[in-house]
């Protein structure tokens, strides 16, 4: 037995891993739109959230009328600094006015760009003349989801626009699919052990199927060994699955990591039994850092739609919980509440992912052949992160004033993530 006594014990890559103000992988990650809300959840009453190291509070003002939604639509939404620059409150405990926010603990009222209007124990007057400002970021919606803007002001980009959004046959919808967990119920570990998991295919071979039995339906819950492909794309990394069905027709399936941190991963219950050709994901999903050792993420849904309504049969095609023929719940693992006996009996990505430590040691693992979408993601990673400190765009990052499409948006960006089956 080798001794593991004296060893040394080296720290994390904080190049990649950490994500809070001045460091590398969080200046780049700051260089694009983050979802950190559901549109729906900003209503009358503040929301506080926290991402990439940052405490932040959202609101929306309120109406002359008093109402948080007129006869145009919801008032725009306002990110400002969490903490109250008076002495400090958090301003989840102030309350929405029709001036923006007022803090509940001397009543100073911050409108929705963070100016200072009114301070309740003072006399009139006396905010205009001190002028303080509390320091906020810009805040916009698309697709049911609310995107803050964390980086350089003169560099802001435009609003995030793939293939899979801008499709005329679909309803776009925010949507927590775990709550306030990612992919599979992890949320305590760092965000990047996280998202490698969408390009790390042997392990839905492994963990989800020979360890725990066989915790997807269809095609997935196969116990042969598929033939796998990594790969960059113009636009992230993916991986390539081609496989025999159980009924002899060929599957192709394409996961893909959109760079920074959109993971596109199509239909997880396909059967193969029907013909299809580039079937694209329906669940567009942002794995987003909440600081260095914790994870959520939120998902834009493309709702099909039947006769020009969203479709009442529709289903995530990430949903994790997977069922049996006879409706038996066969995926126990994507619970986060299981007995601490079961989850070492059936462990899932909870259990598989933060259980690398709060944030992985990449200098005490050693990757092999099948690590080789991990590899890439990373080696993208570290140029992106060199493109950003030489001053220059990174990848998917696109000029709010750039090429735009006949709607006024920009051109949608092509993905590279389906399900295809076809005859054997």
């Amino acid at each position: 037995m080798r001794s593991a006594y004296g060893l040394p014990a080296p720290a994390e890559d904080d190049r990649l891993t950490h994500v809070g103000p001045g460091t590398p992988a969080g200046e780049l990650l700051r260089r694009y739109w983050q979802p950190v809300a559901l549109s729906a959840e900003v209503t009358d009453l503040p929301r506080r959230v926290r991402v990439l190291g940052e405490d932040l509070v959202l609101f929306r003002p309120l109406t002359l009328t008093g109402q948080s939604v007129n006869a145009g639509g919801p008032a725009p939404v306002s990110c400002l600094q969490l903490h109250c620059p008076h002495r400090g409150t958090s301003l989840e405990w102030a309350r929405v006015e029709a001036g923006g926010i007022r803090c509940c603990y001397h009543g100073w009222l911050l409108d929705g760009d963070g100016r200072v209007t009114d301070m309740l124990c003072e006399p009139p007057g006396t905010a205009e003349r001190l002028g303080i400002e509390q320091p906020g970021y810009p805040a916009r919606e698309l697709g049911g989801l609310v995107f803050v803007y964390l980086g350089p002001p003169e560099r802001e980009p435009a609003l995030p626009w793939f293939d899979v959004m801008a499709r005329p046959d679909v309803e776009l919808r925010g949507a927590r699919l775990w709550g306030e967990y990612a992919i599979g119920y992890v949320r305590d570990c760092n965000w990047l052990q996280h998202l490698e998991n969408v390009v790390d295919p042997w392990h839905l071979i492994a963990l989800h199927t020979h360890i725990s039995g066989a915790q997807f339906g269809g095609a997935m819950g196969q116990r042969d060994l598929p033939d796998i492909t990594m790969e960059t794309t113009d636009v992230g990394v993916r991986y390539v699955v081609h496989r025999e069905v159980a009924n002899g027709n060929r599957l192709r399936r394409c996961t893909e990591i959109v760079f920074p941190n959109v993971a596109l991963i199509p239909n997880i219950h396909e059967t193969g039994e029907v013909c299809k050709e580039r079937d694209k994901p329906t669940d567009i999903s942002w794995v987003v850092p909440i600081d260095d050792t914790h994870v959520t993420a939120l998902t834009m849904l493309a709702v099909p739609l039947v006769d020009g309504r969203p479709d009442p049969a529709f289903r995530p095609g990430t949903d994790t919980e997977t069922r049996g023929p006879d409706g038996e719940l066969i995926r126990p693992g994507f619970r986060p509440d299981r007995t601490y006996e079961d989850r070492q009996r059936r462990p899932d990505d909870m259990e598989a992912q933060e259980g690398q430590r709060p944030i992985a040691v990449h200098a005490l693992e050693n990757l092999v052949s099948s690590d080789r979408g991990v590899l890439l993601y990373r080696r993208q990673l570290r140029q992106q992160i060199d493109a950003v400190e030489r001053g220059d765009d990174p990848l998917n990052w696109f000029s709010a004033a750039g090429p735009s499409s006949s709607g006024g948006r920009p051109e949608p960006l092509p993905t590279n993530a389906y399900n295809t089956v076809r005859p054997g």
